[in-house]
């Protein structure tokens, strides 16, 4: 009878994988832990010395210089000096110096005749004229003049369109330090109106001399 396997050859052995594994990891275990082993030796055989202790770096010596106590002198506190006296406010003498104003009448009528006041005529009469403000400027530079003032009076007896005609210091220079006061004391002014046949009417070119000067 014939064998069913040629002559000459072994039978195979199979080994299950899993025990080729547990085979493998035990022996990479065992190098690892020879190797840690094999560290700690030379660790332990290895002789450690403390470093060579570094002196601190030198320091240059410091030179304070000499103290010396200074002393300070103080200065005697002042006595206030004295305010200056208080100026006394400087008086000012305004005045204005009204122009000669003529009145005229009609003779009268005789007993008998009764009295017509159409024949009656008159020229304007001052009746209220306020004193200027002096100008700050000519007090301060003690300036002294005078405006001649040109205006029409209205049959009510009030000032419309004053000009000044000219204004002079009491040298006699010209100056217009005094023109906006005396204006505005012009228009202030109030007149009994021209009257003209027993009626009021205006009066052109009334001029008025309006002098400042400081009290002495």
């Amino acid at each position: 009878m014939e064998q069913a396997y040629p002559l000459n050859s072994s039978p195979l052995i199979s080994v299950p994988s899993k025990t080729l594994t547990l085979a493998r990891n035990g022996a990479f275990a065992l190098g690892i832990t020879g190797l840690l082993l094999f560290g700690m030796t030379q660790l332990i055989a290895t002789d450690y010395r403390a470093p060579p202790e570094e002196l601190p770096p030198k320091v240059a010596s410091i030179h304070l210089p000499k103290l010396v106590p200074s002393v300070e002198q103080s200065q005697p506190i002042l006595k206030p000096q004295d305010p200056p006296p208080v100026m006394e406010p400087t008086k000012i003498e305004q005045s204005v110096e009204p122009g000669d104003i003529p009145l005229g009448f009609e003779p009268p009528a005789p007993t008998q005749r009764k009295f017509d006041p159409s024949l009656v005529s008159a020229d304007p009469l001052p009746i209220y004229k306020p004193a200027p403000r002096y100008p700050r400027r000519a007090l301060a530079r003690g300036i002294e003049g005078h405006v001649v003032v040109e205006f029409t009076i209205t049959p009510s007896g009030s000032v419309k369109n004053p000009r000044v005609v000219g204004g002079y210091t009491a040298a006699g220079e010209p100056t217009d330090v005094f023109n906006r006061e005396a204006l505005n004391a012009v228009e202030r002014f109030k007149y009994r109106p021209t009257i003209s046949d027993g009626q009021p009417v205006e009066r052109h070119n009334v001029r008025n001399r309006i002098t400042f000067r400081l009290a002495e």
